[in-house]
């Protein structure tokens, strides 16, 4: 039997502003573009295109596409606890409703979106050629100086 490590493939993030925990979980970027109306078919035959139309909907301060977008990471990404984007008197007391996270909404869909799109062990490699960690890819030895030394300072052969 296969044990499954679920916390793999599920991350607790911690709002800024109302100190909230929240389990998040990886959304497909193919179902996202469908849900948006970004992909008709299921592949688009030029994506770049439909990423660039996008991003100038959300620049232009276009307010209902960026709400969809929040919406649709907040309710396929959260695990939980889960939150209500019913009618506020509706929603039930083991849910939050959206509104009341006010900031925190989009914290969680930006943790959300990082998450769903970020390959294990990317991060990592970025130290690998820039960074702190970086390190000396060669043998532990004496540097090299590339100008030339006398072999004997004093002159002698």
């Amino acid at each position: 039997m296969i044990e499954l490590e679920k916390e793999r493939f599920q991350k607790e993030v911690l709002c800024p502003f109302s100190g909230q925990k929240f389990t998040i979980r990886r959304v497909r970027f193919k179902e996202f573009m469908i849900q948006i109306g970004g992909l008709p078919l299921p592949v688009a035959t030029n994506v770049q295109e439909v990423m660039d139309k996008l991003r100038e909907k959300t620049q232009a301060g276009d307010i209902e596409t960026e709400n969809k977008i929040v919406r649709f990471y907040i309710s396929r990404g959260v695990v939980e606890p889960k939150i209500w984007f019913g009618d506020e008197k509706e929603c039930p007391a083991e849910q939050l409703y959206y509104e009341d996270l006010g900031g925190d909404l989009d914290y969680v869909a930006g943790e959300i979106i990082g998450y769903s799109h970020e390959m294990a062990g990317l991060k990592d490699m970025e130290n690998f050629f820039r960074g702190t960690g970086a390190r000396a890819p060669g043998p532990n030895g004496q540097t090299i100086r590339t100008e030339t030394l006398d072999p004997d300072p004093a002159g002698n052969s």
